[in-house]
């Protein structure tokens, strides 16, 4: 059976890709931070159904997060799938950025990634057999004022995700990113009607997406078939081209 760890499960894509997985068969190992009430939701949901899953709190913004997380996977079947999708998001002038947020930033979107996959990429290595799927962002493919943080930490994952793809081929592991534009989750919340509407109309398929759109994307890059490996896929509905 194959088995997944999920990072950032209970946030808005996150969770739809837990969703997405448990319906193909998988295994979940559901990391998640401070919302443990949908973290436990989501793990009643899936055990009612059969799935064979855990829940593990982890804090990614701690040096140690990562350690944590893998720690809370003992006793767990060994982990063949990683999907990356814990992420946070912060806008602010790099002059006014302060040091702390920068480190929180890059150990959430980068740095947490880097670690996990250092670890579980051994046992996939010895298996033969993996699939990493990185959540970016758009603004990793042509930056984002205000947010250089934010854009800087995802086009680094990018970058390790593409010379990854090179060093782990050979052992049957695929690597890959998806980049989600503008997506109808709680780190978006807070964006004006006014400033989503400009979005939507520079949009060529005339919307926002949705947390099901990137998870699509997602499963597409965990088929054992898969034959790709080193690209990002952009879900942003041409916002980006």
């Amino acid at each position: 059976m194959r088995c997944a760890l999920i990072t950032g499960a209970s946030g808005g894509i996150g969770a739809a890709v837990c969703d997405m997985l448990a319906d193909c068969g998988f295994s979940l190992a559901m990391a998640y931070n401070k919302n443990k009430k949908a973290a436990q939701s989501m793990l009643d949901k899936y055990q009612k159904n059969g799935t064979n899953c855990i829940a593990v709190a982890a804090d990614l913004s701690a040096d140690d997060g990562a350690d944590r997380l893998i720690d809370g996977l003992k006793g767990f079947p060994r982990v063949d799938t990683l999907i990356n999708c814990a992420g946070t998001a912060y806008f602010s002038m790099l002059c006014d950025t302060d040091e702390k947020e920068i480190k929180r930033v890059m150990n959430i979107n980068f740095y947490s990634p880097l670690r996990l996959i250092k670890h579980l990429s051994k046992g996939m290595t010895e298996r033969g057999f993996g699939r990493i799927v990185n959540i970016t962002s758009m603004w990793a493919l042509v930056g984002a004022s205000c947010e250089s943080v934010y854009s800087a930490s995802k086009a680094a994952l990018e970058g390790l995700s593409k010379s990854l793809a090179k060093e782990l081929g050979a052992s049957g592991i695929t690597v890959n990113c998806v980049a989600p534009g503008l997506i109808d989750t709680e780190m978006n919340r807070g964006l004006t009607v006014r400033a989503i509407a400009d979005i939507v109309e520079q949009t060529p398929l005339g919307r926002i997406g949705t947390p099901q759109d990137v998870a699509k994307a997602v499963r597409l890059l965990t088929e054992e078939e898969c034959f790709i490996t080193g690209e990002t896929i952009n879900v942003s509905g041409g916002l980006v081209i």
